[in-house]
């Protein structure tokens, strides 16, 4: 087994990294910027790169933690759509390319949409119905129904989907943490502001399992 993370400078990815390596996994990672202090060694390549499949095979990788994506929009709707959107789909076409056995996918709870006729607790019965006002929102709908679509064309790359909720730890910072950090946190009075929070190093424990 060897494991490549995409987006493996970001935090997920240096947590769910140490926990893999420490289970002696092989591990590697990608992303645009690459730390020196990485538990794992990193590798700078975009995963719009279109040589992605090659280097997978040439890195004999079998498994792979799509954890790239954007968290804020760059300002370019368009350009946002062809990170999360297109880059996942070089992902899938390398992997496939390169006979990846199994990919993990973090996409959101935001996957979901933000609707009034939403239950009170979702679940993954749910419809992935995303919100095209909020971008983020939509491009995970995006990615997911084209995980679907690539599922059923291609079952013999195994897929574990995971949409975690706001992601809170001890260094942690993300747009949640940092209404937190605010002298005042704003609220609609008579409204509920339900947060649904997973602890980091749960998710980390999540990918880990899943791969194994």
């Amino acid at each position: 087994m060897k494991v490549l993370i995409t987006g493996a400078s970001g935090y997920i990815g240096q947590l769910a990294g140490a926990q893999l390596t420490k289970q002696n996994i092989k591990t590697i990672g990608l992303d645009i910027h690459v730390r020196e202090d990485s538990p794992f060694p990193i590798f700078k390549m975009d995963i719009l790169n279109p040589e992605l499949s090659t280097w997978l095979k040439e890195n004999q990788i079998s498994h792979v933690v799509h954890l790239a994506s954007l968290l804020q929009t760059t300002g370019d709707r368009q350009r946002d759509f062809e990170i999360d959107v297109g880059g996942t789909q070089n992902v899938l076409d390398a992997c496939i390319a390169a006979n990846v056995k199994h990919i993990t996918v973090t996409s959101s709870g935001a996957a979901y949409g933000y609707y009034k006729d939403n239950p009170e607790w979702l679940t993954e019965s749910d419809t992935i119905r995303g919100n095209y006002e909020f971008p983020y929102s939509w491009n995970k709908r995006k990615v997911e129904e084209m995980l679907a679509e690539y599922g059923n064309k291609h079952p013999e790359l195994k897929q574990l989907i995971l949409r975690p909720g706001t992601v809170l730890g001890a260094k942690t910072r993300n747009l949640i943490t940092n209404l937190f950090m605010k002298k005042r946190i704003m609220a609609i009075q008579g409204s509920d502001s339900p947060f649904v929070f997973i602890w980091d190093q749960d998710v980390a424990a999540i990918v880990t399992k899943g791969v194994m």
